[in-house]
Protein backbone atom coordinates (compact mmCIF):
# COMPACT_ATOMS: atom_id res chain seq x y z
CA UNK A 1 0.00 0.00 0.00
CA UNK A 2 1.13 3.32 -1.08
CA UNK A 3 2.42 5.62 2.00
CA UNK A 4 -0.13 8.60 0.88
CA UNK A 5 -3.22 5.85 1.72
CA UNK A 6 -2.39 5.27 4.94
CA UNK A 7 -3.71 8.25 7.75
CA UNK A 8 -1.33 9.83 9.81
CA UNK A 9 -3.08 8.14 13.16
CA UNK A 10 -1.86 4.70 12.23
CA UNK A 11 1.29 6.45 11.50
CA UNK A 12 1.15 8.52 14.75
CA UNK A 13 0.28 5.05 16.52
CA UNK A 14 3.38 2.98 15.30
CA UNK A 15 5.56 5.59 15.46
CA UNK A 16 4.92 6.16 19.50
CA UNK A 17 5.05 2.20 20.38
CA UNK A 18 8.72 2.04 18.42
CA UNK A 19 9.68 5.18 19.97
CA UNK A 20 8.80 4.00 23.38
CA UNK A 21 11.00 0.89 21.96
CA UNK A 22 13.62 2.66 21.06
CA UNK A 23 13.87 4.96 24.17
CA UNK A 24 13.84 1.88 25.83
CA UNK A 25 17.07 0.06 24.69
CA UNK A 26 18.64 3.60 24.22
CA UNK A 27 18.23 3.78 28.06
CA UNK A 28 20.48 0.35 28.32
CA UNK A 29 23.05 1.64 25.75
CA UNK A 30 23.20 5.10 27.57
CA UNK A 31 23.33 3.38 31.30
CA UNK A 32 25.97 0.45 30.61
CA UNK A 33 28.12 3.55 28.98
CA UNK A 34 27.66 5.14 31.92
CA UNK A 35 28.30 2.80 34.27
CA UNK A 36 31.62 1.81 32.21
CA UNK A 37 33.13 5.06 32.55
CA UNK A 38 32.24 6.97 35.72
CA UNK A 39 29.94 4.05 37.78
CA UNK A 40 27.15 5.56 39.78
CA UNK A 41 24.96 3.65 42.89
CA UNK A 42 21.72 4.28 41.20
CA UNK A 43 22.33 1.78 38.79
CA UNK A 44 22.85 -2.02 38.28
CA UNK A 45 27.03 -2.35 38.53
CA UNK A 46 28.56 -2.77 34.10
CA UNK A 47 28.52 -6.68 35.07
CA UNK A 48 24.90 -6.47 35.15
CA UNK A 49 24.68 -5.38 32.09
CA UNK A 50 26.12 -7.09 29.89
CA UNK A 51 26.31 -11.43 28.85
CA UNK A 52 29.99 -11.37 28.13
CA UNK A 53 29.41 -13.07 24.71
CA UNK A 54 30.94 -10.18 23.26
CA UNK A 55 33.88 -7.82 24.33
CA UNK A 56 31.95 -4.57 25.69
CA UNK A 57 34.05 -2.64 22.81
CA UNK A 58 32.00 -4.90 19.91
CA UNK A 59 28.79 -5.03 22.06
CA UNK A 60 28.89 -0.79 22.28
CA UNK A 61 29.67 -0.88 18.44
CA UNK A 62 26.73 -2.98 17.59
CA UNK A 63 24.53 -1.14 19.89
CA UNK A 64 25.21 1.82 18.00
CA UNK A 65 24.62 0.44 15.21
CA UNK A 66 21.10 -0.87 16.14
CA UNK A 67 20.50 2.51 17.32
CA UNK A 68 20.99 4.62 14.08
CA UNK A 69 18.77 1.60 12.11
CA UNK A 70 15.97 2.29 14.19
CA UNK A 71 16.30 5.94 14.29
CA UNK A 72 16.37 5.78 10.64
CA UNK A 73 12.92 3.59 10.75
CA UNK A 74 11.18 6.04 13.22
CA UNK A 75 12.46 9.05 10.66
CA UNK A 76 10.21 7.31 8.10
CA UNK A 77 6.94 6.68 10.22
CA UNK A 78 7.67 10.79 11.95
CA UNK A 79 7.80 11.48 8.26
CA UNK A 80 4.94 9.50 6.84
CA UNK A 81 6.94 7.78 3.93
CA UNK A 82 7.64 3.98 5.21
CA UNK A 83 5.71 1.87 2.32
CA UNK A 84 4.55 -1.40 3.76
CA UNK A 85 5.57 -4.59 2.12
CA UNK A 86 3.84 -8.39 3.33
CA UNK A 87 6.88 -10.42 2.41
CA UNK A 88 9.23 -8.26 5.00
CA UNK A 89 6.52 -8.15 7.30
CA UNK A 90 6.40 -12.12 7.37
CA UNK A 91 10.19 -12.30 7.74
CA UNK A 92 9.92 -9.58 9.98
CA UNK A 93 7.34 -11.68 12.28
CA UNK A 94 9.25 -14.99 11.94
CA UNK A 95 12.61 -13.48 12.99
CA UNK A 96 11.07 -11.47 15.93
CA UNK A 97 9.15 -14.29 16.89
CA UNK A 98 11.48 -16.54 17.08
CA UNK A 99 14.09 -14.37 18.56
CA UNK A 100 11.46 -13.06 21.12
CA UNK A 101 10.92 -16.96 22.34
CA UNK A 102 14.74 -17.81 22.40
CA UNK A 103 14.73 -14.80 25.01
CA UNK A 104 11.71 -15.46 26.60
CA UNK A 105 13.10 -19.02 27.28
CA UNK A 106 16.75 -18.04 28.17
CA UNK A 107 15.27 -15.17 30.97
CA UNK A 108 12.74 -18.48 32.03
CA UNK A 109 16.00 -20.87 32.15
CA UNK A 110 18.29 -17.99 34.33
CA UNK A 111 15.16 -17.95 36.71
CA UNK A 112 15.01 -21.57 37.05
CA UNK A 113 17.11 -24.28 35.53
CA UNK A 114 20.01 -22.48 34.29
CA UNK A 115 20.76 -19.76 36.86
CA UNK A 116 24.54 -21.21 37.61
CA UNK A 117 24.90 -20.34 33.90
CA UNK A 118 26.16 -16.74 33.62
CA UNK A 119 24.80 -16.08 30.04
CA UNK A 120 21.39 -17.32 31.28
CA UNK A 121 21.49 -15.85 34.48
CA UNK A 122 22.17 -12.27 33.46
CA UNK A 123 18.68 -10.62 33.21
CA UNK A 124 19.19 -7.41 32.30
CA UNK A 125 20.29 -7.95 28.55
CA UNK A 126 17.63 -10.65 28.49
CA UNK A 127 14.90 -8.30 28.84
CA UNK A 128 16.31 -5.61 26.62
CA UNK A 129 16.56 -8.18 24.22
CA UNK A 130 12.98 -8.86 24.80
CA UNK A 131 12.73 -5.20 23.74
CA UNK A 132 14.13 -5.31 20.61
CA UNK A 133 12.40 -8.57 19.22
CA UNK A 134 9.38 -6.56 20.36
CA UNK A 135 10.13 -3.51 18.12
CA UNK A 136 10.92 -6.23 14.86
CA UNK A 137 7.55 -7.52 15.59
CA UNK A 138 5.92 -3.98 15.47
CA UNK A 139 7.70 -2.98 12.49
CA UNK A 140 6.93 -6.46 10.88
CA UNK A 141 3.23 -5.76 12.15
CA UNK A 142 2.87 -2.68 10.01
CA UNK A 143 4.68 -4.04 6.99
CA UNK A 144 1.93 -7.35 7.12
CA UNK A 145 -1.27 -4.90 7.80
CA UNK A 146 -0.44 -2.61 5.38
CA UNK A 147 1.31 -4.24 2.17
CA UNK A 148 0.29 -4.59 -1.18
CA UNK A 149 -3.07 -2.73 -0.98
CA UNK A 150 -4.92 -4.04 1.59
CA UNK A 151 -5.94 -1.92 4.59
CA UNK A 152 -8.23 -4.49 6.12
CA UNK A 153 -5.46 -7.43 5.71
CA UNK A 154 -4.86 -7.35 9.75
CA UNK A 155 -3.29 -10.27 11.66
CA UNK A 156 -5.61 -11.93 13.90
CA UNK A 157 -5.14 -12.91 17.26
CA UNK A 158 -5.65 -16.41 16.17
CA UNK A 159 -2.69 -16.31 13.87
CA UNK A 160 0.11 -14.79 16.23
CA UNK A 161 -1.62 -17.24 18.93
CA UNK A 162 -0.52 -20.52 16.94
CA UNK A 163 2.87 -19.24 16.92
CA UNK A 164 2.82 -18.33 20.45
CA UNK A 165 1.01 -21.24 22.15
CA UNK A 166 3.34 -23.88 22.34
CA UNK A 167 6.54 -22.24 23.56
CA UNK A 168 4.78 -20.09 26.06
CA UNK A 169 2.73 -23.23 27.35
CA UNK A 170 6.33 -25.05 27.69
CA UNK A 171 7.70 -22.17 29.81
CA UNK A 172 4.86 -21.91 31.76
CA UNK A 173 4.95 -25.61 32.96
CA UNK A 174 8.49 -25.30 33.62
CA UNK A 175 8.26 -21.64 35.32
CA UNK A 176 5.35 -23.73 38.17
CA UNK A 177 8.13 -26.64 37.76
CA UNK A 178 11.18 -24.56 39.38
CA UNK A 179 9.31 -21.30 41.54
CA UNK A 180 6.94 -23.67 43.60
CA UNK A 181 9.93 -25.05 45.29
CA UNK A 182 10.41 -21.55 46.48
CA UNK A 183 6.89 -21.54 47.84
CA UNK A 184 7.67 -24.46 50.30
CA UNK A 185 6.22 -27.01 47.58
CA UNK A 186 7.86 -30.54 47.49
CA UNK A 187 10.66 -29.40 44.40
CA UNK A 188 10.14 -33.31 42.59
CA UNK A 189 6.84 -35.02 42.97
CA UNK A 190 4.57 -32.08 43.86
CA UNK A 191 5.99 -29.55 41.39
CA UNK A 192 5.86 -32.21 38.70
CA UNK A 193 2.40 -32.05 39.30
CA UNK A 194 1.65 -28.75 39.41
CA UNK A 195 3.30 -28.27 35.99
CA UNK A 196 1.33 -30.63 34.23
CA UNK A 197 -1.92 -29.84 35.48
CA UNK A 198 -0.71 -26.21 34.52
CA UNK A 199 0.18 -27.48 31.12
CA UNK A 200 -3.13 -29.96 30.96
CA UNK A 201 -5.62 -27.09 31.90
CA UNK A 202 -3.63 -24.46 29.23
CA UNK A 203 -4.31 -27.36 26.10
CA UNK A 204 -7.34 -28.16 26.96
CA UNK A 205 -8.33 -24.70 26.88
CA UNK A 206 -6.58 -23.97 23.83
CA UNK A 207 -8.17 -27.15 22.21
CA UNK A 208 -11.77 -25.29 22.79
CA UNK A 209 -10.12 -21.62 21.69
CA UNK A 210 -7.63 -22.61 19.09
CA UNK A 211 -8.95 -26.06 17.41
CA UNK A 212 -7.03 -27.15 14.47
CA UNK A 213 -10.39 -28.95 13.38
CA UNK A 214 -13.62 -28.75 15.48
CA UNK A 215 -14.36 -32.09 14.12
CA UNK A 216 -11.93 -33.42 16.53
CA UNK A 217 -13.54 -32.12 19.59
CA UNK A 218 -14.27 -35.45 21.83
CA UNK A 219 -17.39 -36.89 22.96
CA UNK A 220 -17.82 -37.44 26.73
CA UNK A 221 -17.69 -41.43 25.91
CA UNK A 222 -14.61 -40.97 24.26
CA UNK A 223 -12.67 -38.74 26.99
CA UNK A 224 -14.18 -41.39 29.64
CA UNK A 225 -12.23 -44.50 27.86
CA UNK A 226 -9.33 -42.02 27.59
CA UNK A 227 -9.42 -41.35 30.89
CA UNK A 228 -9.19 -45.10 31.51
CA UNK A 229 -6.06 -45.25 29.23
CA UNK A 230 -4.20 -42.11 31.13
CA UNK A 231 -4.90 -43.32 34.79
CA UNK A 232 -4.02 -47.21 34.34
CA UNK A 233 -1.60 -47.32 31.46
CA UNK A 234 0.07 -43.98 31.09
CA UNK A 235 0.20 -42.89 35.04
CA UNK A 236 -0.13 -46.73 36.71
CA UNK A 237 1.88 -48.76 34.73
CA UNK A 238 4.81 -46.95 34.42
CA UNK A 239 5.08 -46.01 38.48
CA UNK A 240 5.07 -49.88 39.12
CA UNK A 241 7.57 -50.65 36.36
CA UNK A 242 9.85 -48.23 37.71
CA UNK A 243 9.36 -49.53 41.55
CA UNK A 244 9.60 -53.28 40.10
CA UNK A 245 12.36 -52.85 37.98
CA UNK A 246 14.67 -50.73 40.44
CA UNK A 247 13.69 -53.71 42.81
CA UNK A 248 14.92 -56.24 40.61
CA UNK A 249 17.61 -54.80 39.33
CA UNK A 250 19.61 -53.76 42.27
CA UNK A 251 18.64 -57.56 43.98
CA UNK A 252 20.16 -59.12 40.57
CA UNK A 253 23.38 -57.02 40.43
CA UNK A 254 23.63 -57.51 44.34
CA UNK A 255 23.32 -61.56 43.73
CA UNK A 256 26.26 -61.60 40.79
CA UNK A 257 28.37 -58.65 42.29
CA UNK A 258 27.89 -56.70 39.28
CA UNK A 259 28.13 -53.12 38.76
CA UNK A 260 28.01 -50.84 35.86
CA UNK A 261 30.37 -48.65 34.72
CA UNK A 262 29.58 -46.35 31.95
CA UNK A 263 30.89 -42.40 32.05
CA UNK A 264 27.41 -40.02 32.34
CA UNK A 265 28.10 -36.25 33.08
CA UNK A 266 26.39 -36.22 36.74
CA UNK A 267 28.24 -33.59 37.23
CA UNK A 268 26.96 -31.48 34.26
CA UNK A 269 24.05 -29.05 34.74
CA UNK A 270 20.63 -30.63 35.50
CA UNK A 271 19.25 -29.49 32.12
CA UNK A 272 22.36 -30.69 30.34
CA UNK A 273 22.16 -34.41 31.27
CA UNK A 274 17.71 -33.50 30.37
CA UNK A 275 18.95 -32.56 27.01
CA UNK A 276 21.47 -35.79 26.15
CA UNK A 277 18.74 -38.59 27.88
CA UNK A 278 15.94 -36.73 25.68
CA UNK A 279 18.07 -37.70 22.49
CA UNK A 280 19.89 -40.67 23.64
CA UNK A 281 16.43 -41.86 24.52
CA UNK A 282 14.84 -41.20 21.58
CA UNK A 283 17.31 -42.93 19.24
CA UNK A 284 16.17 -46.03 21.14
CA UNK A 285 12.76 -45.29 20.93
CA UNK A 286 13.07 -44.55 17.57
CA UNK A 287 14.04 -47.52 16.30
CA UNK A 288 10.97 -49.57 18.64
CA UNK A 289 8.78 -47.33 16.86
CA UNK A 290 9.97 -48.26 13.22
CA UNK A 291 10.05 -51.95 14.22
CA UNK A 292 6.31 -51.18 15.81
CA UNK A 293 5.13 -50.25 12.17
CA UNK A 294 7.05 -52.71 10.23
CA UNK A 295 6.91 -55.59 12.12
CA UNK A 296 3.35 -57.10 12.25
CA UNK A 297 3.31 -58.74 16.12
CA UNK A 298 4.20 -55.53 17.45
CA UNK A 299 2.32 -53.61 15.35
CA UNK A 300 -0.75 -55.68 16.72
CA UNK A 301 -0.33 -53.99 19.52
CA UNK A 302 0.87 -50.45 18.65
CA UNK A 303 -2.49 -50.58 16.46
CA UNK A 304 -4.27 -49.43 19.43
CA UNK A 305 -2.69 -45.94 19.70
CA UNK A 306 -3.82 -45.87 15.45
CA UNK A 307 -6.79 -46.30 16.34
CA UNK A 308 -7.84 -42.98 16.80
CA UNK A 309 -9.88 -41.56 14.14
CA UNK A 310 -8.90 -37.59 15.87
CA UNK A 311 -6.51 -36.17 17.59
CA UNK A 312 -6.86 -34.33 20.85
CA UNK A 313 -3.97 -34.44 23.89
CA UNK A 314 -5.96 -36.68 26.36
CA UNK A 315 -6.04 -39.90 23.45
CA UNK A 316 -2.05 -39.89 23.52
CA UNK A 317 -2.26 -42.35 26.39
CA UNK A 318 -4.15 -44.32 24.62
CA UNK A 319 -1.33 -47.21 24.19
CA UNK A 320 -1.70 -51.06 25.03
CA UNK A 321 0.05 -52.09 28.22
CA UNK A 322 2.44 -54.25 26.06
CA UNK A 323 3.05 -51.48 23.99
CA UNK A 324 3.59 -48.77 26.74
CA UNK A 325 6.11 -51.41 28.83
CA UNK A 326 8.47 -51.86 25.34
CA UNK A 327 8.75 -47.75 25.33
CA UNK A 328 9.18 -47.89 28.87
CA UNK A 329 12.38 -50.79 28.58
CA UNK A 330 13.61 -48.09 25.88
CA UNK A 331 13.33 -44.82 27.32
CA UNK A 332 13.11 -45.04 30.90
CA UNK A 333 14.66 -48.31 32.11
CA UNK A 334 18.24 -47.41 31.05
CA UNK A 335 18.44 -43.93 32.80
CA UNK A 336 17.49 -45.44 36.20
CA UNK A 337 20.11 -48.59 35.66
CA UNK A 338 22.51 -45.79 35.04
CA UNK A 339 21.58 -43.73 38.21
CA UNK A 340 20.48 -40.69 36.34
CA UNK A 341 19.35 -38.13 39.24
CA UNK A 342 16.08 -37.63 40.30
CA UNK A 343 16.31 -33.93 39.54
CA UNK A 344 17.06 -34.80 35.48
CA UNK A 345 14.70 -37.48 35.67
CA UNK A 346 11.71 -35.11 36.36
CA UNK A 347 12.95 -32.40 34.57
CA UNK A 348 12.59 -35.06 31.43
CA UNK A 349 9.90 -36.20 32.38
CA UNK A 350 8.28 -32.50 32.69
CA UNK A 351 9.45 -31.06 29.04
CA UNK A 352 8.32 -34.70 27.82
CA UNK A 353 4.59 -35.15 28.87
CA UNK A 354 4.13 -31.61 27.69
CA UNK A 355 5.43 -31.73 24.56
CA UNK A 356 3.57 -34.97 24.55
CA UNK A 357 0.53 -33.58 25.11
CA UNK A 358 1.00 -30.92 22.42
CA UNK A 359 2.37 -33.48 20.04
CA UNK A 360 -1.23 -34.99 20.23
CA UNK A 361 -3.39 -32.11 20.60
CA UNK A 362 -5.92 -30.45 18.80
CA UNK A 363 -4.68 -26.94 19.22
CA UNK A 364 -3.38 -24.86 15.88
CA UNK A 365 -0.17 -24.37 16.06
CA UNK A 366 2.91 -23.57 14.24
CA UNK A 367 6.44 -23.95 15.07
CA UNK A 368 7.57 -23.21 11.89
CA UNK A 369 11.50 -24.39 11.14
CA UNK A 370 11.55 -25.88 14.70
CA UNK A 371 9.57 -28.87 12.84
CA UNK A 372 13.15 -29.72 11.71
CA UNK A 373 13.85 -30.47 15.57
CA UNK A 374 11.08 -31.15 17.39
CA UNK A 375 8.60 -33.88 17.16
CA UNK A 376 5.51 -31.71 17.16
CA UNK A 377 2.31 -31.52 16.17
CA UNK A 378 2.43 -30.36 12.42
CA UNK A 379 4.66 -33.80 12.20
CA UNK A 380 2.94 -36.44 14.55
CA UNK A 381 -0.68 -35.70 12.28
CA UNK A 382 0.64 -36.99 9.27
CA UNK A 383 2.13 -40.01 11.47
CA UNK A 384 -1.61 -40.99 12.40
CA UNK A 385 -2.76 -40.84 8.72
CA UNK A 386 -5.13 -43.88 7.62
CA UNK A 387 -2.46 -43.79 4.52
CA UNK A 388 0.21 -46.09 4.95
CA UNK A 389 3.02 -44.18 3.16
CA UNK A 390 2.09 -41.75 5.39
CA UNK A 391 1.94 -43.08 8.74
CA UNK A 392 4.85 -44.59 8.38
CA UNK A 393 7.00 -41.59 8.16
CA UNK A 394 7.71 -39.44 11.39
CA UNK A 395 8.76 -41.55 14.48
CA UNK A 396 10.36 -39.25 16.65
CA UNK A 397 9.22 -39.12 20.20
CA UNK A 398 10.67 -36.08 21.45
CA UNK A 399 12.70 -34.76 18.63
CA UNK A 400 12.82 -35.20 14.62
CA UNK A 401 16.42 -35.16 13.42
CA UNK A 402 16.24 -39.30 13.65
CA UNK A 403 13.88 -39.12 11.55
CA UNK A 404 15.38 -37.05 8.90
CA UNK A 405 18.96 -38.78 9.23
CA UNK A 406 17.53 -42.01 8.90
CA UNK A 407 15.13 -40.96 5.91
CA UNK A 408 11.67 -41.02 7.54
CA UNK A 409 11.22 -37.47 7.76
CA UNK A 410 7.60 -36.27 5.72
CA UNK A 411 6.01 -32.82 6.04
CA UNK A 412 4.78 -32.19 2.86
CA UNK A 413 4.18 -27.73 2.10
CA UNK A 414 0.96 -26.49 1.53
CA UNK A 415 -1.12 -29.88 2.58
CA UNK A 416 -3.27 -31.02 5.28
CA UNK A 417 -3.68 -34.73 6.63
CA UNK A 418 -6.78 -36.04 5.40
CA UNK A 419 -8.26 -38.96 7.61
CA UNK A 420 -6.62 -40.49 10.54
CA UNK A 421 -6.53 -44.28 12.23
CA UNK A 422 -6.82 -47.83 10.44
CA UNK A 423 -7.91 -49.46 7.71
CA UNK A 424 -10.29 -50.97 9.73
CA UNK A 425 -12.82 -48.33 10.74
CA UNK A 426 -14.87 -50.14 12.63
CA UNK A 427 -11.39 -51.07 15.06
CA UNK A 428 -13.28 -51.63 18.39
CA UNK A 429 -12.55 -48.68 20.80
CA UNK A 430 -13.61 -49.74 24.27
CA UNK A 431 -10.64 -49.73 26.75
CA UNK A 432 -11.46 -54.09 27.74
CA UNK A 433 -12.23 -54.35 23.54
CA UNK A 434 -8.64 -52.68 23.05
CA UNK A 435 -7.04 -55.01 25.41
CA UNK A 436 -8.11 -58.28 23.51
CA UNK A 437 -7.53 -56.53 19.82
CA UNK A 438 -3.92 -57.55 18.98
CA UNK A 439 -4.59 -60.89 19.63
CA UNK A 440 -7.56 -60.69 17.07
CA UNK A 441 -5.29 -61.08 13.89
CA UNK A 442 -6.10 -59.38 10.95
CA UNK A 443 -8.38 -57.02 12.77
CA UNK A 444 -6.33 -53.61 12.09
CA UNK A 445 -7.28 -54.25 8.35
CA UNK A 446 -10.88 -55.21 9.18
CA UNK A 447 -9.87 -58.95 8.00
Amino acid sequence: MSASRISDAIYRRYALSLGVLLSLFLFRVAAQLLQFLHPVDLLPPFESWQSGALPYGWLLFSQLLIVAVFSRILMLFAKRTLVGDRKVGKWLLSTGATYGTIMAFRLVAGLTFASEVHWFAVKLPTLFHLVLASFLLTLGHFHYRFGHDRVTNRISLREVATWCVYPMVMLFALLLYYQLPRYGVNPTVSSYMAAMVGGFGLITLFELILPYRREWLPTREEVRTDLIFIVLVQVLLPNLLSLLSVVWLQGFFAHHNWEIHIDWPHQSPVWIQMLLMMFTADFFRYWLHRSMHTWIPLWRFHAVHHSVQKLYWINVGRFHPIDKALQFVCDALPFIVLGISRDVLMLYFVVYSIKGFFQHSNVDVKLGWFNYLISGPELHRWHHSKRVKESNTNYGNNVIVWDILFGTFFFPKNKEVGDLGLLNREYPTGFIQQMKAPFIQGLDKGT
